[in-house]
């Protein structure tokens, strides 16, 4: 099968598509040939080697978190996937992923593809979903009539927490880029805050929860727009001091993980239209490197970049 991998850590040049053997399904595993895979940001981040104490990885290395395909042969036993079966899968960086043909999974690494999907949205789904998700209904508890500042809406985890707090009936401010202001209002934003134009802190009624998905100074001033009481929820991007306490909130940096129920989640709410999996760009398997490059470069919003696999 045709693969993208590098053997050294480095700039995108040390992508290179290679002609390796066909991985084999064993006990109870399937085998998946991938039809598409994106590239999130933790992708080219260890692939240059800044994540090495946080995510250790063996080379040759096969990026990608997140594909989706069709199950092509089961390994002895597994009755909980046939051959045919549409699939989203996920894979650890520490282990090869799916920036390749085919791929060797597990019950708790697939979930049936949504049929409201096709496989370059269903590929873009998981782990912006599954971020999402976890980051606003396993750790915020967010509640209907809640007051919530999505940072970054206009990213693919930010779309898609735009979308689900839409759904659960709180009102939603984002910030972005002015030139994004349509796009972040059509997945459900109340109010949008350009931060090419304005200050988000100057916003008066405070906010239930945020969402930080920056960090560093953003994340310094987020604490002056909660409410005393409030739920600072964020992810790890540029580093940030915790100031919690002295404004009187709590603080929580949740573990994103692939559990097989959240896993079940994210699918559920993309078949009841809840969760509308954004592309922003669609690029062949080969040119795994330039979408590395656009990554790196800060050239992409609107959704997740997406390999095309023939």
């Amino acid at each position: 099968m045709r693969a993208i991998r590098y053997d050294s850590y480095g700039d995108p040049d040390v992508l290179e598509m290679a002609e390796i053997a066909d991985p084999r399904p064993g006990p109870g595993e399937v085998l998946v040939g991938l039809k598409a895979a994106s590239v999130i940001p933790a992708d080219w981040k260890v692939r240059a080697g800044m994540l090495q104490s946080m995510l250790p990885i063996s080379l040759p290395k096969i990026p990608g978190r997140d594909g989706a395909g069709i199950v092509l042969e089961l390994g002895e036993g597994v009755d909980y996937a046939s051959v045919g079966d549409a699939v989203c899968v996920v894979a650890q960086h520490a282990e090869d992923g799916t920036y390749a043909e085919k791929i060797v999974r597990n019950q708790d690494t697939i979930v049936a593809m949504p049929e409201t999907l096709e496989f370059g949205e269903a590929a873009s789904l998981m782990h912006a979903g599954i971020c999402a998700w976890i980051c606003l209904v396993e750790t915020a508890d967010l509640q209907a009539g809640a007051r919530i500042l999505v940072h970054a809406g206009a990213g693919a985890t930010g779309g898609l927490a735009i979308q689900l707090a839409h759904h659960l009936g709180c009102h939603v401010t984002t910030t972005c880029r002015a030139a994004n202001a349509d796009y972040v209002t059509a997945m459900g934003a109340d109010g949008v805050v350009a931060y090419d134009r304005e200050d988000f802190t100057t916003i008066e009624e405070p906010f239930d929860v945020v969402l930080d998905l920056i960090g560093g100074e953003v994340h310094r001033r987020s604490y002056e727009v909660l409410k005393r009481g409030g739920h600072m929820v964020c992810l790890r991007a540029e580093p940030f001091e915790d100031q919690s306490e002295r404004y009187g909130v709590r603080l929580s940096i949740p573990h994103i993980h692939d559990s097989q129920y959240a896993l079940e989640a994210v699918a559920k709410l993309a078949r009841e239209g809840v969760f509308r999996p954004q592309v922003a760009h669609r690029l062949p398997l080969a040119q795994a490197d330039e979408a590395h490059r656009m990554m790196e470069a800060g050239k992409v919003s609107r959704g997740r970049i997406v390999l095309d696999i023939a």
